[in-house]
């Protein structure tokens, strides 16, 4: 099966995201870099890229889900039978495209993803195992190294089969950001496309500018724009009827009080505290998609 790889990025570092383009493409995938930025870098364009990668350019901040969508209907209209996604700040080793598709039926919707470590705690990211009540809990690494299914995973690194968007549909654009990745996988669930995570298929990526590490729990740094949207999309999760309750109110319940935390270790604490205030505001009313204000994520 052709294989494209879709990486959405924003405001990048060109170096890092020419290495991930040439190391996807070493590997035998088509890449589709989505620039999300407001101005187009001029150390990014399409006679800078590698063999074998193209630059779509959208001229502002339209979300992530949003970018992607674009590079999916770039991906399939390339006839392309698997499409992987990927971030800008990620990072993979010769080989990773291979060892994460093998596992993937040309003609059958299903979704794998590696295993994920985050460069800023240098831990694992483990994906997420759901029940039909809405209890989760993490899913570590399997023992004995075959691929173990999950319910949620983070989108960097994750490949679809093409029938995937047919069944399970595109990105919910509505979300701007935060948890696109977390209401898609749990729509496919819905749907019955099946998620693997292949543990030799191994990814490094970074969730955050830096992380506290509480006793409680690790806080991540994102700036006050960002956290609008991870507080304000927890709403949006109540909103669809294919993610259960108690799921929805376990991850407001978690960045409520993970937002609350920060406070205590940033300097501009009235932005953030504007921002929560407006997140809340907007998520009761149902807000969706860009914030109205216009901050940037």
């Amino acid at each position: 099966m052709k294989t494209c790889c879709v990486i959405v990025c924003y405001r990048p570092d060109p170096a890092l995201v020419k290495k991930l383009c040439a190391d996807l493409a070493s590997d035998g995938a088509e890449v589709i870099l989505v620039d999300n930025s407001e101005d187009q870098d001029p150390a990014l364009d399409d006679m800078t890229l590698p063999a074998g990668c193209a630059l779509i350019t959208l001229g502002a901040n339209t979300g992530i889900a949003h970018a992607q969508n674009v590079g999916i209907a770039a991906a399939l209209a390339a006839d392309a039978g698997v499409v992987v996604f990927f971030d800008q700040d990620s990072t993979i080793t010769p080989g990773f495209l291979r060892t994460l598709t093998s596992p993937l039926r040309p003609g059958v919707p299903e979704i794998v993803s590696p295993l994920c470590f985050d460069d800023t705690t240098h831990r694992e990211l483990p994906s997420l195992g759901v029940s039909r009540r809405g209890i989760s809990n993490d899913v570590q690494r399997s023992t004995d190294r075959q691929p173990y299914p999950v319910d949620v995973v983070i989108s960097s690194g994750t490949a679809a089969t093409k029938e995937v968007f047919s069944v399970g549909g595109l990105l919910d654009e509505s979300f701007f950001i935060d948890f696109v990745d977390t209401e898609w996988c749990l729509r496919c669930r819905d749907k019955g496309i099946p998620i693997l995570v292949v543990p030799d298929a191994v990814m490094r990526h970074r969730i955050g500018s830096r992380a506290i590490h509480l006793s409680v729990m690790t806080v991540l740094v994102h700036n006050p724009a960002r956290c609008y949207y991870q507080l304000r999309n927890c709403f949006l999760l109540f909103r669809r009827t294919h993610i259960p309750f108690l799921f929805s109110l376990k991850q407001f319940v978690s960045v409520f009080a993970s937002r609350l935390l920060l406070l205590f270790f940033v300097s501009d604490r009235r932005a953030y505290l504007n921002a929560y205030v407006s997140a809340l505001n907007d998520g009761i009313r149902g807000v969706a998609g860009r914030n109205p204000r216009d901050v940037l994520a």
